[in-house]
């Protein structure tokens, strides 16, 4: 069972719903105390909620839990976004709670009909000339590696930056979105165009190697293509 302290930002409300979708039991806390004395794993991320990991725990005592902190690049102390710092900040508190904890710090994702896949689309102007340099990562890849986290029988522990290891410049990504034409919506800045200028580039052999992942070519992602 999957137990989440609120309602929970773009893209980890997305992609627990791909977990539900998956047959994940997926439950806002709110909802009251869950039902039976299994295992509950606590998926922790920024949302419109005030943050209170203490309470989350109370709530499922005193059944055996573990954290799942589901982070963006460039959550860090010193970050100039508010957002980032504040990440940041939740990555430390959680992790001071002394409960198993994986850490995820997702790249942007990128899919067929993803937020920012619809905004590049758009063929929006761009800060920087385009030159913003990103290790965007499949969504799917995304949601494959929640689902082996989750039934996967090593110790959590540590973090990982899930991200893909080419590196485009948003300007890049732009001409690859020409030929697609508008998608359903306008899509919009996930993650914000502020927390982009951030990241740094990612090292994406780690989580490779821990769950284990073959990337998917963005090229493909964004056609919904799927490698053999």
């Amino acid at each position: 069972m999957i137990v989440t302290p609120g309602p929970l930002a773009a893209p980890a409300a997305r992609l627990l719903a791909a977990l539900a979708a998956k047959g994940h039991d997926v439950r806002d806390a709110s909802a009251g105390p869950p039902a039976g004395d299994g295992p509950v794993t606590l998926a922790i991320s920024d949302g419109p909620f005030v943050f209170d990991f203490a309470g989350l725990v109370r709530a499922i005592a005193p059944r055996p839990f573990r954290v799942l902190v589901l982070s963006r690049l460039g959550a860090h102390p010193d970050a100039k976004a508010a957002s980032l710092q504040r990440l940041w900040r939740m990555e430390e508190h959680v992790r001071g709670g002394g409960a198993p904890t994986l850490t995820l710090r997702f790249a942007p994702l990128l899919g067929p009909d993803t937020p920012l896949w619809n905004r590049l689309r758009t063929q929006p102007s761009l800060p920087r000339g385009g030159r913003t340099q990103l290790n965007p990562v499949a969504e799917r890849d995304a949601v494959e590696t929640l689902v082996r986290a989750l039934g996967g029988d090593a110790p959590w522990g540590d973090w990982f930056e899930v991200a893909g290891p080419r590196v485009w410049t948003l300007g890049e990504l732009r001409d690859l979105a020409r030929d697609a034409g508008r998608g359903r919506d306008a899509g919009e800045w996930e993650p914000a165009l502020d927390e982009m200028a951030e990241h740094r580039l990612a090292e994406s052999a780690p989580w490779c190697a821990r769950f284990p992942i073959a990337p998917t070519p963005i090229e493909q992602a964004v056609r919904g293509e799927v490698t053999a």
